[in-house]
């Protein structure tokens, strides 16, 4: 792939995140403002079980996918056919475990015990339609996976673009309604489920606006063989398990610290990490335009794949220590700026989730490199271990130190894990270095 295709990539990549984030950084504060700490930290539980459980849609098929793609000079419209058709399987067991888990909150012990406007029942009804709006997100990702492996990022930042406007036009709408319905703001528990209202129509409409778009690309051969399905099991099941297993240590300590702290800590922990999250789009936005090179070169170039492999390293390692100085400076600053008063402590909290952002760069990148590498074993290994790690570092801490405990856990987990990646990329690359001469000879 040409440096300058992987340029024009990464301009409109940046641009689509840009202006995505953007979008979406507006909805924090509206979101937060509205609800409070208590119930934003329900909120944002909710949104934690239905991201980790989500992950059981795709499994790992959308990176294969765009893998794929990258190394096939037309789009393999049956391929892409198939990885959609068992995405929509995978998708009715999923909304069967959703309502199960809504089920399990329909009558929650936690809500209404003192009297702030919570009440039982709300927080199912967040559940489950928070697991619509996840899924919605989810078809919309596996699309653009679609546009990375052909390269038509611009496709891509079109549909981000207009996912994330969406996403802030129906969560306003649903708190105008909202302001009709509980002109004085008394029931929170209600106004947490017409967001996630709001947020299900957004994905809806997304997914829509994705599929649309990528007509414009390739028309998908739906349904599946067995030999897709083989091929499936044996190249992208440890792929998926190693996904699933890397959202579960991810959302886990949400869910540890409801169970452990309360919805309050939860919340303040949920209004720290906001940053954290929105700091990922510089690994996202990079690998977005170099994922399907580096796929290509492991393959042909060696050589070339080191540098690249080498170059976003620097890259994201230069940004992970800006960011970090950033957040361990002025998280004051940014919560104040951001969520508001009532979030004070989250601010101690972001400054001990700081370490973990140049963490986090790295490790997306070489994650990303074992799956170019063929070693996607190996990562569903590592992954499985962390989240033993991330389980037994939180299960310590969170009971003591509340979010602190939580933030640590959380660098500790990335750090074990780029003990374990980099290594593993670093041998990797050496050995076809080493084995290039002898294939072109």
């Amino acid at each position: 792939m040409a440096n300058s295709k992987i340029a024009r990539n990464l301009g409109w990549k940046t641009l689509g995140t840009v202006v995505e984030k953007l979008l979406k950084l507006a909805l924090i504060p509206i979101i937060a403002r509205s609800l409070g700490p208590r119930v934003y930290g329900q909120f944002n539980y909710a949104l934690g079980i239905a991201a980790m459980f989500v992950q059981l849609t795709d499994l790992g098929l959308g990176i294969f996918l765009a893998r794929e793609i990258a190394r096939h000079d037309e789009p393999p419209r049956r391929l892409i056919g198939q990885v959609l058709t068992l995405k929509a399987v995978l998708a009715v067991g999923y909304l069967g475990l959703i309502g199960l888990l809504a089920w399990w909150h329909l009558v929650d012990p936690r809500a209404g015990e003192d009297g702030k406007g919570l009440h039982p029942g709300a927080l199912a009804f967040t559940v489950a339609i928070l697991g619509l709006a996840s899924l919605g997100v989810s078809a919309v990702e596996s699309i653009w996976q679609v546009f990375r492996g052909v390269q038509r990022l611009e496709l891509e930042a079109a549909s981000s673009s207009f996912f994330a406007l969406a996403q802030l036009v129906f969560v306003v709408a649903a708190l105008a309604v909202a302001s009709l319905l509980w002109p004085d703001g008394s029931d929170l528990s209600m106004i947490m489920v017409m967001i996630a209202a709001g947020m299900a129509m957004a994905g809806m409409a997304g997914a829509t606006h994705a599929a649309w778009l990528m007509r414009q690309v390739v028309s998908p051969h739906y349904g599946w063989s067995t030999e897709a399905l083989g091929r499936f099991r044996r190249e992208v099941l440890p792929l998926g398990v190693a996904i699933v297993a890397s959202f579960i240590y991810f959302k886990l300590d949400v869910v540890l610290l409801r169970h452990f702290v309360g919805d309050e800590e939860t919340g303040w922990y949920s209004a720290a990490y906001k940053p954290i999250e929105y700091m990922g789009i510089i690994p996202a936005t990079l690998l977005a335009a170099t994922f399907p090179a580096l796929s290509q070169t492991v393959l042909n170039d060696p050589q070339r794949a080191w540098r690249l492999h080498r170059n976003s390293a620097l890259a994201l390692a230069a940004a992970g220590v800006v960011g970090t100085l950033v957040l361990v400076t002025i998280p004051e600053f940014i919560i104040g700026t951001l969520v508001g008063p009532e979030f004070g402590p989250s601010a101690t909290m972001l400054r001990w989730l700081a370490p973990s952002v140049l963490l986090t760069m790295l490790n997306c990148l070489e994650t990303h490199m074992l799956v170019a590498l063929g070693r996607v074993k190996s990562q569903m290994v590592f992954t499985l271990v962390l989240i033993g790690i991330n389980l037994g570092t939180n299960w310590l801490l969170i009971p003591k130190w509340g979010g602190v405990g939580a933030a640590i856990s959380t660098w500790v987990t990335e750090l074990v894990l780029f003990a374990f990646c980099a290594p593993l990329v670093y041998r990797e690359l050496k050995l076809r270095l080493a084995l290039a001469p002898v294939a072109a000879g």
